[in-house]
């Protein structure tokens, strides 16, 4: 186990020769013979051998004042973050770094107060005061470093959570970025809290958070259960209330999630062997989109419902779904259009895949090229989701592959087409003799075909091609090329 010395020299180091020198020697100044230390997150990656980009420090002067100070010196842009807590920001960009530095005036003039009002235990250590940084010293008064080897988040203490509904959702957040497991006392502290109040672009930035990292779905089944979930979505109360419809709609984000991992799901081995889907994951944000329209898929089911003849249907759900969804995500999340619309258009087109796949062997090209045309860049993302649902619906989704292999070789023929250079022309085939007609139609598609294919790669090879295939056929010349060749 590393020594508590030993971490306060690597603290202690890592101030010494990093970015943070200059700016450090900014705050001494202001702050003259106040104290101020390092508190939180930063100290939290140190320790864990990461890079921190974001400081925070806890003032015995006033928080907003010195870092509005510190903003003009360093010429960074200040935020006010809460007049009420004493709290504010200063963004810097240095080279490629974004960095940001809070400043917080001490809660009750006194460190071991103002720990005691942070969030978890291993964000709750402080090493300073920095204007002493020879002598500083690093403070764990709730054991924070022990949790830190342990791998563990456990809140500060019973109100921790209570203050800040939001630290619910941080908490998973870490814990699934940091890999760490979450505390017993974390889950009983969370119950009954409700998140009135909480910003919503703040509940926003953490569900995508938890969106983008993999084994999050044991998370949101928690999340149900608090009854967290269906406060983030109020509108969606009747979506919560229909148990088969959410069940499936759990079994399909689970899906998803196994689609979208590195191991051994037959369908993610599947998706993993065109170029087409490891492209399409390096677009921005599109492990959050496709988890969220795996599990809003099919939103507004409990709103269509309807019995005929029997049977249950759920007309115009896929568009009704689509226009709910867009509008929550952009309203209740304050997400960007970017995820809003992607979300919406999979939302929306999640049947086609389904109903071209009935017959594979039907699927024509004007059907593979609507498709295609219609979601665009997310068409092997709706590929996913339908996957997904099959499996979560009926555990059947082979003549959904089969459907996918073709519309994607499709796709690939269309493409190579586009980047087609034509080597042969009519005018060339005018030259070599030959009569206007039908058959130029036919050769020159042979041509490209050939072309395509890469087994004719000059203009050279293609005339050699027609000469021995074509101007032996007499049908094929023209009037006056017979003429010639009889005299």
């Amino acid at each position: 186990m590393v020594s508590l010395k030993a971490i306060e020299e690597k603290v202690r180091d890592f101030l010494k020769t990093s970015p943070l020198k200059e700016k450090l020697a900014v705050a001494n100044d202001l702050l003259k013979e106040k104290g101020f230390y390092l508190v939180g997150g930063a100290i939290r990656d140190i320790v864990l051998k990461k890079n921190p980009l974001d400081f925070d420090f806890a003032v015995e002067g006033k928080g907003v004042e010195t870092a509005r100070e510190f903003a003009r010196r360093i010429r960074g842009k200040f935020v006010l973050l809460s007049e009420k807590d004493d709290e504010a920001r200063v963004v810097k960009r240095e080279e490629k770094l974004l960095l940001t530095f809070d400043f917080k005036g001490m809660v009750g003039g006194k460190l071991s107060t103002d720990l005691l009002d942070r969030d978890f235990t291993i964000n709750a250590c402080a090493f300073g005061p920095l204007n002493q940084l020879a002598t500083a010293e690093l403070f764990d008064p709730f054991s924070g470093l022990l949790d830190l080897r342990r791998k563990i988040i456990r809140p500060v203490g019973p109100e921790s959570l209570k203050r800040d509904p939001l630290r619910i959702l941080r908490g998973i957040r870490f814990a699934l970025e940091l890999n760490f497991r979450i505390s017993k006392t974390f889950w009983l502290f969370a119950r009954g809290i409700t998140f009135g109040g909480v910003a919503r672009e703040r509940i926003g930035y953490e569900i995508l958070r938890i969106l983008s990292a993999p084994r999050s779905y044991p998370y949101i089944r928690r999340l149900f259960a608090l009854g967290i979930l269906s406060q983030i979505f109020p509108s969606f109360a009747f979506f919560f209330q229909e148990k088969e419809v959410f069940h499936h709609s759990f079994l399909t984000y689970k899906k998803m999630e196994l689609i979208l991992s590195e191991g051994r799901d037959r369908l993610n081995r599947f998706f993993r062997k065109f170029p087409e889907w490891e492209r399409y994951l390096l677009i921005p944000q599109t492990v959050p989109v496709l988890k969220f329209a795996a599990f809003f898929h099919d939103l507004a089911k409990p709103l269509t419902r309807r019995e005929e003849g029997g049977s249950v249907h759920f007309y115009g759900h896929d568009a009704l779904g689509a226009k709910l969804v867009f509008e929550t995500l952009k309203r209740e999340l304050r997400l960007s259009n970017f995820i809003a619309e992607r979300v919406k258009r999979l939302v929306l087109y999640h049947m086609r895949l389904h109903l071209l796949c009935t017959r594979t062997e039907e699927i024509t090209e004007r059907a593979c090229r609507r498709f295609l045309r219609d979601l665009g860049e997310d068409a092997i993302g709706l590929m996913a989701l339908t996957c997904a649902d099959g499996y979560a619906t009926a555990r059947r989704t082979k003549h959904l592959m089969a459907g996918i292999e073709k519309i994607i070789q499709f796709q690939r023929e269309e493409e190579k087409k586009k980047r087609y250079k034509r080597l042969v022309t009519g005018y060339d085939l005018i030259d070599l003799g030959l009569k206007p007609g039908p058959i130029f139609k036919k050769i020159l598609q042979e041509i490209e075909e050939l072309t395509l294919e890469e087994k004719i790669k000059t203009k050279e090879e293609g005339i050699e091609y027609i000469k021995e295939n074509y101007l032996k056929t007499a049908d094929a010349l023209s009037p006056e090329t017979r003429r010639e060749r009889s005299e």
